[in-house]
C-alpha cells in the first residue's frame, strides 16, 4: 500500500511537470489534458492516503535487547540473566527467553568494534583483581564505571537496591492491577532473604506489606551501602590507571604467565 501511494504521487508530480512544459511550448490542448491526468492522480493519492490512515497501526513488539536495556535501566544495578528475565516478564507479562542474552552479548561487542554508534551497549560487569568481564552479570555502558564494578559486597548491595527499585515500580504502575500483582509477586520472592521484610515465609505478593518490605531492605542496605560504594569507587580509580578504553567497557585480560625454559 505504501509503495502504491509513493508511485501515484510520483506520477502526479511527473504529469504536473509535463503539463507545465506543454504550456511553455504553447500546446494548450496537451497542457489541459496532462493537468486533468495530474488531478486524477492527486485524487487517487488522497484516497490511498485515507485508506492507510484508517488501517490500524502495527505495533512492533520490543526486541529481547530492548527489553533487556529497559530492565537494566529500571533495576539500575548489574544483574544476572535470570534476574533480567524475571523482571522483564513481571513488567510486561510476556515470556522472556533468557538464552537470547548470550547472542545479544556477542552482537553488542561486534557492534562496538565495528564503530557503530549507540546510546548504550549491554556490557559485562567488571569483576576481580584484573577487572575481568563477568559472566554472571550485565550492565549498561553509560553507567559510571564504579557502578559497573562488582566488589565483595556488591552482589548483596545490588540485590537490596533491586528490591527498592521493585518497590518504586509497584508504586508507579498505578491502576494496572495485573502488572502490580506480577511486581509484588517478584518482590515477595526477593524479600524472602531480607530479615524482617515478610510476616512469614509464605507471604504472597498479594498480601505483601510494601512499607514493611522497604523498611527492612533499607535497614540492611544501610549497613553495607557506604562500604560497598567506597570499595567500588577505589576500584574504579584503579581501573582507570590500568585499563585502556576498550577494557574499561568490555573488561580487562588475565596476565599471561610464560614459563622460563631451563638451560
Amino acid at each position: 500500500m505504501e509503495n502504491d501511494l509513493a508511485q501515484v504521487l510520483k506520477d502526479a508530480a511527473r504529469l504536473a511537470n509535463e503539463a507545465a512544459d506543454a504550456l511553455g511550448r504553447g500546446d494548450s490542448e496537451a497542457s489541459l489534458r496532462l493537468q486533468r491526468e495530474a488531478e486524477n492522480a492527486w485524487w487517487r493519492a488522497r484516497q490511498i492516503g485515507k485508506r492507510q490512515a484508517q488501517r490500524p497501526a502495527r505495533i512492533r513488539a520490543p526486541s529481547a535487547r530492548e527489553r533487556t536495556v529497559t530492565a537494566l535501566t529500571e533495576l539500575n544495578v548489574p544483574s544476572s540473566p535470570k534476574q533480567i528475565a524475571a523482571y522483564a516478564e513481571a513488567r510486561t507479562g510476556e515470556p522472556f527467553d533468557v538464552r537470547a542474552l548470550a547472542s545479544i552479548r556477542r552482537d553488542e561487542y561486534r557492534s562496538w568494534t565495528s564503530g557503530s554508534q549507540r546510546d548504550t551497549y549491554l556490557v559485562p560487569a567488571l569483576e576481580g583483581l584484573w577487572f575481568l568481564a563477568g559472566r554472571g552479570r550485565l550492565a549498561l555502558s553509560h553507567w559510571p564505571l564504579w557502578q559497573r564494578i562488582v566488589g565483595p559486597l556488591s552482589p548483596r548491595a545490588d540485590y537490596l537496591r533491586s528490591c527498592l527499585q521493585l518497590v518504586n515500580r509497584i508504586k508507579s504502575v498505578g491502576h494496572d492491577v495485573d502488572a502490580g500483582l506480577r511486581m509484588r509477586t517478584l518482590l515477595a520472592q526477593y524479600a524472602r532473604t531480607v530479615p524482617g521484610a515478610l510476616q512469614d515465609s509464605w507471604t504472597s505478593g498479594q498480601d505483601l506489606d510494601i512499607p514493611r518490605v522497604a523498611a527492612a531492605v533499607v535497614a540492611e542496605l544501610d549497613l553495607i551501602r557506604t562500604e560497598d560504594e567506597n570499595s567500588r569507587q577505589r576500584e574504579a580509580e584503579r581501573a582507570m590507571r590500568k585499563l585502556n578504553q576498550e577494557q574499561l567497557v568490555w573488561g580487562g585480560s588475565m596476565p599471561q604467565v610464560v614459563a622460563r625454559k631451563s638451560g
